[in-house]
């Protein structure tokens, strides 16, 4: 349990300081100016006070018990310190003395020297390299942190790696008139880690919304396991930063090359039902409406306005949004008519025209409210001189009390003369927001965060008619003669023993094996080489596409053979497809997380427009068929303008079966699929070219 730290009955400052520019000084003053409710023991071994209060030459001379206790001294002077606190009974530290493992060599040493004195004496450990912790309740007001945003008391809690970040975050929420509960930058996480930290605020009973920010995972199977049970409960807004900075990584497949930065983090955010973000201001904005209203049941958004040009625009970016806007129906509309004006119009927008005051807006509101068609309802309202806006304001405020739906307003005024309409608004509960844009964004996360919440709860697919002995003796002669790929003999029985359909194959080493099988051929034929020195084929001259008949095949074997040379050279003979959608399906290990499962459209759309989306394995058939409809060009495989689309439940199972073979050989690092040929027909899918690296 982290209660002392964040609820501590005392806290020491050891290094305290009368300077001004210290963070020795900030900590008590931010602990003063917060109203922190219990005592505070500057610790220094001079001054006898510190900040006007009673100063203590160490922490052993402190009177009481001291729940935290925050560290701001030499680094080397450190693990002295963390002695003294073990000796003084001291409960959690929270070091903010950087020169630990973020600067390397012996800092590296440094670390590990306080997380031993630490376990030592079973003291908990926040940091090092840290800001410290917030927490508005205002039985506690600990504001243990040399930060400067002020806060209200609120809903939203903030967890940030980098306290950069974070405090940029908790200042945006504060100016944005929204309070938080919680506050924490934990630095280097030598001891507590994001998971723990995110574990004890899933039983805070007044932490509505979690806004996570990441530099990257120490461990993603713990987080997952964490997240995956906190968002089932509380939404988490997560964001990954350095998405543009790619690690050096030795990778020979589409697959891996295709990864960016922060495709790792986006599918372990997925996998846990975390809402994404890459923008600051939305990400702020969704807290906001995800902390004070309902979840959306579904997509389905009505929008209300007062003037047309808004409430196109927030037509517009609810479905940029993915958010979808249905017709009303015909009792809404009938109602609409009695109790709008007779030029208003009871479409979706409802648009209730400039006149319209608190009766035509309560009409409209009630109306989408009780419409079953209608999932989230959005206000704009501008807020003109010949109307009563509050009274406008307070009918939101009524409607808004038993609502099961949310409601967000978007107020678009002059805040200097209507500033009471928006206080009347937010002081009842609902968002508000100055543009359609920001309301439809916030919208589109609450709603994607429902979907996270719906979705099924299935078991891991597993297949019985699978031969996973076979596989792992491929694998362990692999590695046996040292060899990092797999031969594309070796990859067929692999996939053919998982069931995966590949074309049919056949191996040969010079003419005399030719002719023995010359009568099984059947033309047109594809022609490659096989051999761990050709991974490249395409790119190295090892495949002929087309090949028409037998005397064009055996001019080909003798060229390869005069081409490729080697002890393991073979070649191969397989049956040409045409037509079909080109398909890729692959897998890259990611250290620490497992396998990352990878479906996009072949062809053009890898190696130009770059559509595919990433799983992490093991799937469910929900997380198959997602990670199939997640890519732009789903709407291609379904089938556009007459054409007929492909088999969907075949590659769904393929991509299960891809799932399960590498979830039980986890020596592959690297798999392509490249490419599949889909078809509309039941058995015709096929794998026409496979690579596998272990």
């Amino acid at each position: 349990m982290l209660d002392a730290l964040f609820q501590p009955k005392s806290i020491a400052v050891i290094g305290a300081s009368n300077r001004p520019l210290t963070i020795g000084y900030r900590i008590i003053q931010n602990l003063k100016d917060f109203g922190y409710q219990g005592p505070i023991y500057p610790v220094h071994p001079k001054n006898p006070e510190v900040h006007k209060i009673k100063a203590y030459p160490s922490i052993l001379k402190v009177p009481g018990e001291v729940d935290l206790a925050h560290i701001v001294v030499k680094n080397t002077m450190v693990p002295m310190v963390m002695e003294e606190c073990g000796q003084k009974g001291v409960k959690f530290v929270i070091i903010n003395t950087a020169g630990f493992k973020e600067i390397g060599g012996d800092g590296i040493e440094l670390e590990k020297k306080i997380v031993e004195i630490g376990r030592k004496h079973n003291i908990r450990i926040f940091g090092p390299n840290c800001q410290g912790i917030i927490n508005t309740d205002e039985k506690v007001r600990a504001y243990a942190n040399f930060t400067f945003a002020r806060p209200e008391t609120g809903y939203i809690s903030v967890l940030a790696q980098s306290g950069g970040v974070g405090e940029v975050i908790h200042q945006r929420l504060v100016d944005l008139g929204t309070g938080t509960r919680l506050y924490a930058s934990n630095g280097n996480a030598a001891d507590i880690s994001i998971p723990e930290i995110l574990q004890y605020w899933a039983t805070d009973e007044k932490t509505r919304v979690i806004i996570l920010h990441i530099e990257s995972l120490a461990d993603p199977r713990a987080f997952m396991k964490v997240a995956l049970e906190v968002t089932k409960h509380k939404p988490i807004l997560g964001m990954k930063t350095g998405r543009t900075e790619l690690g050096a990584r030795a990778v020979v497949s589409h697959t891996g090359s295709l990864m960016k930065a922060d495709t790792a983090i986006e599918a372990v955010f997925d996998k846990c039902g975390i809402i994404s973000f890459r923008n600051q201001e939305e990400l702020c904005q969704a807290a906001i409406g995800l902390a004070t209203q309902p979840v959306p049941a579904g997509p389905n958004v009505g929008i209300i306005t007062n003037t047309g040009g808004p409430g196109i625009i927030a037509t517009d970016e609810c479905i940029e949004a993915g958010l979808s806007l249905p017709d009303i129906s015909e009792i809404t509309r009938s109602f609409l008519k009695d109790h709008l004006f007779a030029e208003a119009s009871v479409s979706n927008p409802v648009d209730v025209l400039a006149t319209a005051g608190p009766k035509e807006y309560g009409a409209a509101i009630g109306a989408l409210l009780k419409d079953q068609g209608i999932d989230s309802v959005m206000i704009n309202f501008i807020t003109p001189f010949f109307v009563d806006c509050e009274g406008v304001a307070k009918e939101m405020v009524r409607l808004a009390q038993d609502a099961s739906k949310p409601i967000l307003a978007v107020i678009m005024t002059d805040k200097k003369r209507k500033g009471e309409v928006v206080k009347i608004i937010k002081d009842g509960g609902i968002p508000v927001y100055d543009l359609p844009e920001s309301a439809s964004r916030a919208l589109g996360a609450m709603t994607k965060y429902g979907e996270y919440q719906r979705r099924p709860d299935e078991k891991i697919v597993g297949f019985k008619d699978v031969n996973k002995v076979r596989v792992k003796e491929i694998i362990d002669q692999a590695k046996k003669e040292q060899r990092e790929f797999l031969l594309a003999r070796e990859v067929i029985e692999l996939l053919e023993v998982y069931k995966i359909p590949v074309v049919e194959s056949v191996f040969i080493n010079n003419p005399e094996d030719f002719r023995q099988i010359a009568d099984q051929i059947k033309y047109p034929v594809v022609f490659k080489v096989d051999s761990q020195d050709v991974v490249h084929k395409s790119d190295q001259g090892g495949v002929v596409l087309g090949i028409n008949n037998e005397q064009q095949l055996l001019k080909e074997l003798n060229d390869f053979r005069a081409k490729f040379t080697g002890p393991d050279v073979r070649f191969v003979v397989q049956e040409y497809l045409s037509g079909g959608k080109e398909i890729i399906i692959g897998v890259n290990q990611v250290e620490g997380l497992g396998h990352l499962i990878m479906f996009g459209l072949g062809g053009i759309f890898v190696e130009v427009l770059k559509d595919v989306s990433f799983k992490i394995a093991p799937l469910t058939e929900h997380e198959a068929r997602g990670l199939i409809q997640s890519t732009r060009g789903f709407a291609v495989l379904k089938g556009v303008r007459g054409e007929a689309g492909v088999d969907l439940n075949k590659l769904t199972e393929i991509i299960l079966r891809i799932s399960q073979l590498v979830t039980d050989h986890p020596e592959i690092r690297e798999l392509d699929l490249n490419p599949v040929l889909a078809y509309n027909q039941s058995g015709q899918t096929k794998v026409v070219d496979a690579r596998i690296r272990i």
